[in-house]
């Protein structure tokens, strides 16, 4: 197959690339055994091997060859892991390629901060297989056929397409109402199979899939959900960036008055739950775990507890709750003042939802911080040390701009101390600290924005115990605030 790629990209002088995957070599996992599922180990792979090409080459766009059979297979798929009518809409035509498919850094699909400034783009969606391999012929396009897309045993996919083959309209299968599967596929696949044969029969689903009909009328029942789940989002977006309220960096805040009269659309209200989710939580962005694991059951919770209060109602009958995704969802006052604050309303304030990033325990903090000491000494006096930082916060160290003869870089060259980042004040911000054994840590630098213009205290408890100082009360400027940059990167939309 890739020597046939390298002769029709010679026949077109066309550049080409050739990339094997390194199995074995981290963060390559190693090669799937005979009869492990290959289909997640070697997506990752593939994609971390892409990413990897574009970056060398300085390219921001990856355009993928999927067509209308893959994207009918996907929403197929979809529908037997039980997904909602957004997750049937399939894979979507444009998207960032997120911050990992694996879970960090150290598994194949991890993407990090650049996977948000990368895309994906699918150009063939809405072209059949069919229609593609005609194209060839009709062009003399020389094209290779897979031989083991037409093994069912061997992914969900491909005892989808079997099934999907195995049934053509007029045929006894096709009038009984039951599609042919194979017979001898591995329990687990089998069970898959039985899962889509007994959703197509859902009444509720948003588009009809008959799967003994014509392929054409599948693929157009795809296209009509992936146009579904365009409406969805488009929807979603207007109504987020209007009841959307300035925020800390890192936050969400959703101005609560009208909300539940506006949006009644349960789609639409799942939609913008997803997109605050994927923007406040420190899991990698576009990853499940980003969004409470796209768990029905937490989403649900969450549309319940947003739109389930009248804006008009005692804000303070309502209270925080955490339903995944590590995203805190508090009420509270939003003020004419521009403070958030506890409390019932007084008279020209909103009523709103803060979603922030969840306190992690106080034991587990040590979890997340993130010692930069070795790349502090390896770079020198005039390198810059860039680091992302609980996935949502790009962190700039520019060490040619800290002050010469600084006790803390002497310290970590010599071995007696360390530059550690760690989450800290009232939104859990990056700061960098300076830390000896047995000594206080001493703030180097932090976010510097001004917080308290945006969150006043619960009641009953004192400014100085949330950890957080006005900046006027500090009594001088940060050593090394001058010298690091934070960025927030996370973003509430896909384009």
């Amino acid at each position: 197959m890739a020597h046939a790629a390298a002769h029709t990209a010679a026949r077109l002088r066309a550049p080409h690339t050739a990339l094997r995957v390194p199995w074995g070599t981290p963060p390559f996992p190693p090669r799937p055994p005979p009869g492990a599922p290959p289909e997640a180990p070697a997506r990752a792979a593939r994609y971390q091997l892409l990413h990897g090409a574009l970056a060398r080459a300085g390219v921001r766009v990856l355009a993928t060859a999927h067509h209308a059979d893959d994207q009918l297979e996907t929403v197929l798929m979809r529908l037997a892991a039980g997904s909602s009518a957004l997750g049937l809409g399939g894979m979507r035509p444009v998207r960032r390629f997120g911050m990992a498919l694996g879970r960090d850094a150290r598994e194949a699909g991890w993407f990090g901060a650049d996977g948000l400034r990368r895309w994906i783009v699918r150009p063939l969606l809405d072209v059949s297989k069919d229609r593609i391999l005609a194209t060839c012929d009709e062009y003399g396009l020389h094209y290779v056929v897979d031989k083991t897309n037409f093994q069912p045993d061997l992914t969900v996919r491909n005892a989808i397409r079997h099934m999907l083959a195995s049934t053509p309209p007029g045929s006894e299968e096709a009038q009984s109402g039951v599609p042919s599967a194979p017979t001898t596929l591995p329990p687990d696949i089998a069970l898959r199979i039985s899962r889509i044969e007994a959703a197509v029969l859902d009444p509720t689903l948003p588009v009809a899939l008959d799967l003994t009909g014509s392929r054409e009328n599948l693929r157009a029942a795809a296209r009509a959900l992936s146009r579904n789940l365009a409406d969805i989002e488009s929807r979603a977006s207007v109504f987020l960036h209007h009841f959307a309220v300035d925020a800390p960096p890192g936050t969400f805040l959703l101005a609560a008055d009208k909300l539940a009269t506006s949006v009644r659309d349960p789609l639409v209200q799942l939609g913008m739950v997803l997109r605050i989710l994927r923007y406040a939580s420190p899991a990698p962005w576009g990853s499940p775990r980003a969004q409470a694991g796209r768990r029905r059951e937490s989403l649900q919770r969450i549309v319940a507890r947003v739109w389930g209060t009248d804006a008009d109602a005692d804000p303070s009958a309502r209270t925080p709750f955490n339903a995944g995704g590590a995203v805190l969802w508090t009420p509270l006052r939003i003020c004419t003042d521009g403070r958030l604050r506890h409390g019932a309303l007084a008279a020209g304030e909103r009523a709103g939802w803060l979603a922030s990033r969840a306190p992690p325990p106080r034991e587990a903090r040590a979890a997340f911080e993130r010692d930069v000491s070795a790349a502090v000494r390896r770079a020198g006096g005039a390198a810059r040390v860039d680091v992302l930082f609980d996935n949502r916060f790009e962190v700039a160290l520019r060490l040619d701009a800290v002050p010469p003869g600084d006790a803390a870089v002497r310290s970590v060259r010599e071995g007696t101390g360390r530059v550690v980042l760690v989450l800290g004040g009232r939104w859990l911000w990056p700061e960098v600290v300076w830390r000896r054994e047995g000594r206080e840590d001493v703030v180097l630098a932090r976010l510097d924005a001004p917080d308290l213009v945006w969150y006043e205290p619960p009641p009953g408890v004192k400014r100085k115990d949330r950890g957080v100082q006005p900046r006027a009360a500090q009594a001088a400027p940060l050593p090394w605030q001058g010298a690091v940059d934070f960025e927030f990167i996370r973003v509430l939309d896909d384009a």
